[in-house]
């Protein structure tokens, strides 16, 4: 049996122990203690991590009353000096405590049970038995909670036999046997708990809700807990603060102003997308009256190609359709970007062109992929050389059939 020494004092984050075995798993060793201040994984809460004699503890479980180290490789010698990841640890005391003190206010002054809870690396969620809640509702369980962390109570941590149990108001029956642990924060809240947990509520520090989500017929909400609740409000100061420098916008009108920013820039794309079919038509015209006769076994066909630069996503594509259906027709073009460009065949319903029949030898030549199904092929290509040999190559082909 390893002594678990955290349930003495949490905040030990140092200590040397002697090494009672060592086995060698397929990628690591695990290894036990005869005491330990390593909080091996259970009751939601992640296992600690840290280092034994300046090897990474990546994992820590608990079996049959052995604690096992995971080590990526095997310690020398018979004592373990023993470190922990302190803010890895703190981290997790802040979220168990804040989970208790949360679950806590929901189930006492509005009747919601706990019914998962998880301690994730970025939240802490906790699944409630309802299928709905107001906004009005979390508000108000983020102030109580609020105002139990700042009251600074005691978070105690006592052991009792089974048969006492019944003398704690517990906000669930427990669900192990035998000695139990109970953890209890006045009368807000009482449960049996095996985590570890902050000394006093006040270093929790603060929490905010920041999601909800309807999973199961159930609500589950999102937590930002102690430090991690702290970096998340910086962040969103920033976003805050670098949004009313560029919409010239104090805070509380920000959504107003935004919303107006999303009209704006919505009417300037659909006035955008008019123009640019506008304008595709007349180019289209033009590049018709101007392209090549070519006379194939098929009969004759007007061969078009050009290049654009810096044009919409969607202006070949556009520029196609203001083709003349009537008439037989390639239409072969580049749009160049930056560092690739946008490439199309297309044809009118007249011709008959197989574009997979040539697509290895015209993708070669300029580094392309893409693809698609009659009357248009397109996709992109990054030999931005290769854009003449492309365009003589489609015509070999077009002379050929």
């Amino acid at each position: 049996m390893t002594e678990l020494r955290f349930y003495q004092n949490q905040y030990e984050s140092e200590y040397t122990a002697s090494i009672t075995s060592v086995k060698e798993g397929k990628e690591e060793f695990l290894v036990s203690l005869d005491q330990t201040i390593f909080y091996p994984e259970g009751g939601g809460q992640p296992s600690d991590i840290g280092w034994i004699n300046d090897i990474p503890v990546t994992y820590v479980e608990k079996k049959d009353g052995e604690v096992l180290h995971h080590l990526s490789r095997k310690p020398e010698g018979p004592s373990a000096q023993c470190r922990l990841d302190w803010r890895h640890r703190f981290d997790y005391m802040q979220q168990h405590t804040g989970q208790h003190i949360l679950s806590g206010v929901m189930y006492q002054d509005f009747g919601y049970n706990t019914v998962a809870v998880h301690q994730g690396e970025e939240y802490t969620t906790i699944e409630i038995e309802t299928d709905s809640i107001g906004e009005d509702e979390i508000r108000k369980i983020e102030e109580k909670s609020m105002e139990i962390i700042n009251s600074n109570l005691p978070v105690l941590c006592e052991w009792t036999r089974e048969k006492e149990i019944d003398k704690y108001n517990l906000r669930r029956p427990p669900k192990v046997s035998g000695n139990i642990r109970v953890v209890s924060i006045q009368a807000y809240d009482s449960v049996a708990c095996g985590g570890v947990h902050t000394g006093f509520t006040g270093e929790v520090g603060m929490l905010k809700h920041v999601q909800t989500e309807k999973i199961r017929g159930r609500i589950r909400l999102y937590w930002k807990i102690g430090q991690r609740a702290f970096s998340d409000y910086s962040l969103k100061n920033e976003i805050v603060a670098a949004l009313v420098e560029k919409v010239s916008s104090q805070p509380p009108e920000l959504v107003q102003r935004v919303d107006a920013v999303i009209q704006e820039v919505v009417t300037l794309r659909r006035q955008t997308d008019l123009m640019e079919g506008r304008l595709a038509a007349c180019t289209a015209q033009k590049i018709f009256h101007e392209g090549t006769v070519i006379r194939a076994a098929g009969g004759e066909l007007v061969f078009m190609m050009i290049e654009l630069e810096e044009e919409g996503k969607d202006f070949l594509k556009k520029l196609s359709a203001g083709l003349p259906a009537d008439r037989s027709w390639v239409l072969c073009g580049v749009n160049y970007l930056q560092d690739s460009f946008q490439w199309i065949i297309a044809v009118s319903e007249k011709t008959d062109f197989d574009f997979n029949a040539y697509r290895g030898e015209l993708m070669t030549i300029i580094d392309g992929k893409g693809g698609g199904r009659p009357p248009l092929w397109q996709g992109v290509g990054s030999n931005l050389e290769g854009a003449g040999a492309f365009f003589s190559k489609v015509r070999e082909k077009l002379s050929a059939f």
